[in-house]
């Protein structure tokens, strides 16, 4: 079953809401500006297997000094996972055969693995995780042998080890399995897992800080939990209201983003009482002071945004007002932007991850 709107609720407009603002605020407002255009781009000359790179490599070198780019999603409605080498403006596609359904690809620090679970944020069920090697032709797939394990992150290690953030619950977090559930660590190396460690009690699906001070997760509610704090401590950064796709940015930044249905919070702090669902980015610091957001434009909303293991950059999709999902961006944290740089017409695309080569 389609999912049109990534692991919260179906796109609605609910232009006839009426929420909070707080219009004696004289600060600068914290809207970035919408892109020139409210029609996304759909033509691109580097196109395979009906796969359209809407940038050329002049556009990936401006960004990262870089033209040798991966890009990784799963197709929502086929449940295949798609594999995109970019290298200047060639490009190569195939499809990863799974016996499974595919959520959450991710690459690996060095881009020579890619992570996958079955499960998505959402989802109450058990979840499977796998590692597939992109450097065997063969694209050889290793389990993680655990009960339940999604929504994998690599992450480097302070010894330098290549390890795996995960969670053995992704359900709601109002759900009591919640309070039992845990976000654990494994190694990586050499096509082996090592031992599992749990490194915090419930399931923080939005990430871990890299220094492991801060936690965090949504769906429905935003919370953080601080390490130093006692172990039943969480704090909701939300008003209990709707909040998703959260995700924490893998350097020091310190930078928290999530979307939301047009909560209270949000109406104020964008002065925007009309917004759709997802249509804005929110970003918060580890304190939950709201920072700045970034709309879609148009009738535009965002789904799937994840940060990068490059800095200040993240990966999103854009589901059209019909509900599709054709879009894949490229997120600027910094410039308040972003530019669709891949178009597929014929999938349904979900859960997309970059990643750049060191230049």
């Amino acid at each position: 079953m389609k999912r049109l709107v990534v692991a919260c609720f179906l796109l609605v407009a609910l232009s006839g809401f009426e929420g909070c603002s707080n219009d004696s605020e004289s600060e600068s407002s914290p809207v970035a500006s919408d892109p020139s255009s409210s029609s996304l781009p759909q033509e691109s000359n580097a196109v395979v297997d009906g796969i359209a790179i809407l940038v050329d490599s002049s556009f990936f070198m401006d960004k990262f000094h870089s033209s040798s780019v991966k890009i990784a999603f799963n197709d929502d409605e086929k449940s295949e996972l798609n594999y995109v080498e970019i290298d200047g403006n060639t490009i190569r596609h195939e499809i990863i055969p799974t016996s499974v359904a595919p959520n959450h690809p991710q690459f690996s620090p060095d881009g020579s693995k890619l992570a996958f679970s079955t499960g998505y944020e959402g989802y109450s069920k058990q979840s499977e995780l796998f590692v597939v090697d992109l450097a065997s032709a063969k694209r050889t797939i290793y389990k993680l042998d655990v009960e339940s394990a999604a929504i994998p992150r690599w992450r480097i290690l302070e010894n330098g080890d290549t390890a795996i953030l995960y969670d053995d619950f992704v359900g709601s977090n109002k759900d009591s399995r919640w309070e039992t559930s845990g976000t654990f660590v494994v190694t990586y190396s050499n096509n082996g897992f090592g031992v599992p460690q749990k490194i915090f009690n419930r399931s923080y699906h939005g990430g871990v800080s890299i220094d492991n001070s801060l936690a965090v997760t949504g769906t429905p509610r935003l919370l953080f939990h601080y390490a130093a704090d006692d172990d039943s401590v969480n704090y909701d950064m939300y008003n209990d209201e709707q909040a998703c796709n959260v995700s924490i940015a893998r350097d020091s930044s310190e930078v928290v983003s999530f979307l939301e249905a047009r909560g209270s919070k949000g109406v104020e702090f964008t002065q925007d009482k009309y917004y759709y669902w997802h249509q804005y980015i929110f970003y918060t610091d580890f304190s939950g002071k709201m920072l700045k957001v970034i709309k879609a434009d148009g009738d535009n909303v965002f789904n799937g945004t994840e940060w990068l293991f490059i800095s200040g950059y993240q990966v999103g999709l854009i589901t059209a007002i019909d509900g599709t999902t054709k879009h894949i961006v490229l997120i600027d944290y910094e410039e308040g932007s972003y530019a669709p740089i891949l178009f597929a017409p014929e999938k349904e695309i979900a859960y997309p991850d970059i990643w750049v080569d060191e230049p």
